[in-house]
């Protein structure tokens, strides 16, 4: 992993946001993710046009709730922290954080620790990258051998 004074200028406030993808997914591995959220100990909410609702079971709950509003899945890793999956497609999860929001050692370290937790519940590799860019690679996860 990457230490702070690294990958400090990456998080540089230009107005675009981070994004955050594990790739060469399916249904499944959605679902997992869907579980292990509700599962974890991070603060959660899910929003479905402007209603803050339950987060569904499956990735087919939420396609069906998109039919009629976009959804999003706000997940917070710190009380200053918010991560964002919106659900674009089905073969990729792909969530985003503002970097206004990393800006030191310790909030690097909270968001490093969601990519390790990611990248184990899924059992995938997971890229933090700049925005809309999966080949500007800021940080990579591997997924964790069990």
């Amino acid at each position: 992993m990457k230490q702070w004074s690294e990958i400090e200028s990456e998080f540089e406030v230009d107005g675009s946001l981070r994004d955050i993808y594990v790739e060469n997914v399916d249904v499944a591995v959605w679902n997992i993710f869907i579980s292990a959220v509700k599962q974890s100990s991070y603060k959660f909410d899910f929003v479905h046009g402007e209603l803050v609702r339950d987060l569904p079971g499956s990735l087919s709950e939420i396609k069906a709730l998109q039919e009629t509003n976009p959804t999003i899945l706000r997940i917070w890793i710190s009380d200053s922290i918010q991560i964002n999956c919106h659900f674009f497609v089905n073969s990729e999860i792909e969530l985003d954080v503002s970097p206004s929001e990393i800006q030191n050692a310790g909030s690097y370290f909270k968001l490093a620790s969601f990519l390790e937790w990611l990248a184990s519940v899924t059992s995938s590799a997971v890229k933090l990258t700049h925005e809309n860019a999966q080949e500007q690679v800021i940080l990579g996860v591997c997924k964790q051998a069990v």
